[in-house]
């Protein structure tokens, strides 16, 4: 019932995409959840996982010609293309590609923003400062700095314009964005007013445009139109030495290309892959054909000579000592070569997928990049749940304490009532 198809032929069975779009959605929900829950922080998941993703896909339609590959991240023939050159790459088919994955990433960033409106609003409700909210605001407002004066505007916007103000707010890559949601909260915005709008301009319109960037950046054929209507404007020598700029004149086109070229290489290598499909088709990997690999993304080594070795000799060392380390970690048995198995440790357990950076330890043992970074990421997922549990527990202690200041207020009234003397004698006694 829920076998799934081999790429070669096999149909799958009757439940396999129902489940696998219910996985998929969540996987993707998920991360978008981690991604803007954290209160001004977050997990980085759209760097990791999404825009990777997104510029494999782009890439592929242009080297298949055709837009008709399954484009779902956790399918097991995801981008595995047959059809070839059928007219059928254009800018809107890719963006139609992208947009479930980019839809519902969006959509759980929206969901993200939830804690600081309903924390913000269960304080004004029960009578007590929220203490986040004012803290921001006159941290915000005693700043300087751009971010500072962003926030303060935010918070403006959103109490002059309502579900457009939060709608514009939410359409573009905002950082003070969490300032809008407890600013709602506080004002006890009605929650589909501020939740509808966030979900409509961060699940669709923000996505949208950052998918759209993609497609121009990672696409060829747009990239050289938008390139032809630069003008050759020079550049210091300085910008284009730090953009990695290697020959040819110091121009703004020379510019941009190395830029594209540099982040399309570090997307390439956070791109994920089965174990399978590292190996591709081999039966193991050895550690000339594993540094291959690493030279092969964007051609970073440059061209390979008929001796084995690559033109740009300082950068084909490096990914040499890059293999050496993925070899060392990774090749428990010792025989110099990496089977599916061994491949297989460095998978990761949610998607059972590893990308090229991943499997690189770093040059560190316990204290790598890598093991440095696992260890950041699960810190962070750990805060965001403590976080989140501690403020709504603040929030349901401040109410229970409300209510007991409120009893007790109540009881003090009734007892001074009743000891209270009554008006008549009051006045009889003032008489006398």
């Amino acid at each position: 019932m829920y076998d799934a198809p081999d790429c070669a032929g096999k149909v799958p069975g009757l439940l396999f995409y129902p489940s696998l779009v219910a996985y998929e959605s969540a996987w993707w929900l998920v991360l978008g959840i981690l991604s803007s829950i954290g209160l001004g922080t977050g997990l980085h998941s759209g760097i990791m996982f999404l825009w990777p993703f997104c510029m494999s896909v782009i890439v592929q339609t242009e080297a298949c010609g055709s837009t008709a590959f399954s484009a779902t991240y956790n399918h097991p023939c995801s981008l595995t293309c047959e059809a070839k050159d059928d007219g059928s790459v254009t800018f809107f088919n890719t963006l139609l590609l992208l947009w479930p994955s980019v839809i519902v990433w969006g959509s759980g960033t929206a969901m993200g923003e939830l804690p600081p409106y309903f924390i913000t609003r269960a304080a004004k409700r029960a009578g007590a400062r929220a203490t986040d909210y004012e803290a921001e605001l006159a941290e915000a407002a005693e700043g300087t700095d751009l971010i500072s004066k962003l926030k303060v505007w935010t918070i403006d916007f959103t109490e002059r314009h309502g579900f457009m103000g939060i709608l514009l707010l939410a359409s573009w890559p905002n950082a003070a964005f969490d300032m809008c949601g407890m600013a709602c909260g506080w004002l006890e915005m009605p929650f589909w007013t501020f939740f509808g709008a966030t979900l409509l301009g961060k699940g669709f319109f923000k996505v949208t445009l950052q998918a759209t960037v993609c497609i121009v950046v990672f696409g060829r054929s747009l990239w050289d139109a938008m390139l032809a209507m630069l003008p050759a404007m020079p550049l210091p020598a300085l910008a284009c030495d730090k953009a990695g700029v290697k020959e040819g004149a110091c121009t703004l086109p020379a510019f941009l290309t190395a830029g594209r070229g540099k982040a399309m290489h570090k997307f390439t290598l956070q791109s994920r892959m089965l174990p399978t499909q590292l190996l591709d088709g081999a039966a193991y990997l050895d550690e000339a054909s594993l540094t291959d690999k690493y030279c092969a993304v964007q051609s970073v080594c440059g061209d390979k000579n008929y001796r084995g070795g690559y033109t740009d000799a300082p950068k084909y060392a490096e990914m040499q000592e890059v293999a050496s380390r993925v070899m060392a970690a990774l090749d428990t048995n010792g025989d110099g070569t990496l089977v599916a198995d061994e491949i297989g440790m460095a998978a990761g357990t949610s998607d059972g997928k590893l990308s090229l950076a991943s499997i690189d330890p770093g040059t560190g043992g316990l204290l790598s990049v890598g093991n440095l970074w696992n260890l950041l990421i699960a810190g962070l997922v750990g805060f965001f749940i403590y976080s989140i549990v501690e403020q709504v527990a603040l929030v349901t202690q401040q109410a229970y304490d409300s209510a007991e200041i409120e009893e007790l207020e109540a009881k003090l009234t009734s007892e001074q009532d009743r000891t209270r003397p009554p008006a008549s004698a009051k006045a009889k006694a003032k008489r006398e």
